[in-house]
């Protein structure tokens, strides 16, 4: 195809696969490098222990309003391997589970009565006042650029018990970042985007094959199939400039290879090394928070949910393996944490028996199980911290130096660090580079469409 039509996108993780599946969409020729020897990035596996297959480090989810990461799953096969659940499972402090399912009958925002008349920890007032916060912040126009989502819920006199108990949790979860450090704008669009414009936008999208096998294997097979060339284990120690101060290629180990475009999709520690002055430094302003996954094999089945929001414990999340998917071994599960810092003191054991005397309050098959093995995995910069301000520094996908675009979901995607921020990356990359290089965009994923009574309460698409 020659050099004036080669695309080079530097890592494998889900924004570079998305922008190397744009690239190639656009007819280009297409070459993704990898410095590990599998692909996926953060989103990866591991052997389990007991034989059992592959567990992915940290569980990964989606929802219904992530429709480019929907989009590629569809297009490339993969729809299968989502599982949809509609019911989101809360258990609060006393243990009563609270099964909350927005109907599709109703129109946007009020699908979500139900999910809130079925929070059975809360009191009738607490449901109130809960609704009238997700009103409030819907009905922002101006967010302060410099306020937390913890000080906007007290300011408005939110509930303690319905921001420890709600708040906290499904924020912390979505955003991955601690109430009192998330931005009220990061807040608002979780709410807005995820819960109250469309009555599927809240379905939650769950793996129900390895993350290793679905991005490793078999969306890796069918980017392949359509012509992009895929080299694992290939560290890029630099980015070719030509004289004219455009990006021409790539070095690694030496080797250059010629480039007429370059995607730079790395975490933005590893963009700011790789383009120092170019992509934006790893400072307080462009930090990460850390996720913490605790894996635990009992000798039997002790999760009878899907899955469930542990409120007002230590334990934020807990998912149990689909029948097909992750870790075939009986009596897997994992618990979930997100804006793990200082977790028990960073004491790994004194955490293992903390969630599972959690699970053993709210799971009565727990109660006689025998743990046989645990591991706790923790990501010190899991996902970009949606700080007050951060979006400030996230780049554009278009960079200074012609010819070179940065992808991630630390980008200015509009969205936060998800899996769908990193293909809505991905795709706004490879769309920049198809305008430099003079070629068709490709076309743009509608978002869900909001109800008339969403667009009356929080606007069109933000």
């Amino acid at each position: 195809m020659g050099e004036a039509r080669r695309v080079i996108v530097v890592g494998g993780g889900l924004a570079g696969l998305a922008a190397a599946d744009a690239l190639a969409g656009a007819g280009l020729d297409v070459t993704l490098l990898e410095s590990r020897r599998s692909l996926g990035g953060r989103a990866a596996s591991f052997e389990d222990p007991r034989g059992g297959g592959l567990v992915d480090a940290c569980q990964h989810v989606a929802m219904g309003c992530c429709t480019t990461f929907r989009d590629l799953c569809r297009r490339a096969g993969l729809a299968d391997a989502l599982r949809t659940d509609r019911t989101l499972w809360f258990i609060g402090p006393d243990g009563r589970r609270s099964a909350c399912t927005p109907v599709r009958w109703l129109p946007a925002p009020l699908h979500l009565a139900p999910l809130l008349v079925g929070m059975r920890h809360f009191s009738l007032g607490e449901r109130g006042a809960l609704a009238v916060g997700m009103l409030r912040l819907a009905r922002l126009r101006t967010i302060d650029p410099t306020l937390t989502a913890a000080a906007w819920l007290l300011a408005i006199g939110q509930p303690e018990r319905v921001i420890r108990l709600f708040w906290q949790p499904v924020l912390e979860s979505a955003l991955g970042e601690s109430l009192d450090l998330v931005g009220l704008g990061a807040a608002r669009k979780v709410i807005v985007d995820g819960f109250l414009a469309h009555p599927q936008a809240a379905d939650l999208l769950v793996p129900v094959v390895p993350l290793g096998e679905l991005l490793g294997v078999r969306l890796a097979g069918w980017l392949a199939r359509r012509g992009v060339t895929i080299r694992t284990g290939c560290t890029v120690d630099a980015v070719r400039i030509g004289s004219d101060g455009v990006a021409c290629g790539t070095v690694s180990s030496g080797a250059e290879s010629p480039a007429a475009a370059v995607v730079v999709a790395v975490p933005w520690r590893a963009a700011a090394r790789l383009l120092p002055g170019i992509a934006p430094a790893a400072d307080e302003q462009l930090s990460g928070s850390p996720i913490t996954a605790i894996h635990l094999w009992f000798d039997r089945d002790i999760i009878d949910l899907p899955h469930a929001v542990l409120v007002g414990r230590t334990s934020q999340w807990v998912f149990r393996p689909d029948a097909r998917g992750q870790s075939g071994a009986t009596g897997y599960c994992q618990v979930v944490i997100s804006a793990s810092r200082g977790l028990r003191g960073g004491d790994r054991q004194q955490l293992v028996d903390t969630v599972v005397a959690e699970l053993r309050e709210v799971f009565p098959a727990a109660r006689d199980a025998t743990l046989r093995e645990s591991r706790v995995i923790t990501d010190p910069t899991a996902v970009l911290s949606v700080r007050p301000g951060v979006d400030a520094v996230r780049p554009l996908a278009a960079t200074q130096v012609p010819g070179l675009f940065l992808a991630g979901d630390w980008t200015a995607t509009g969205w936060p660090s998800t899996m769908e921020g990193a293909v809505r990356s991905g795709r706004a990359a490879a769309t920049a580079a198809c305008r430099h290089l003079g070629v068709p965009t490709p076309e743009t994923v509608p978002d869900l469409p909001r109800s008339w009574m969403t667009r009356l309460l929080a606007g069109r698409a933000d």
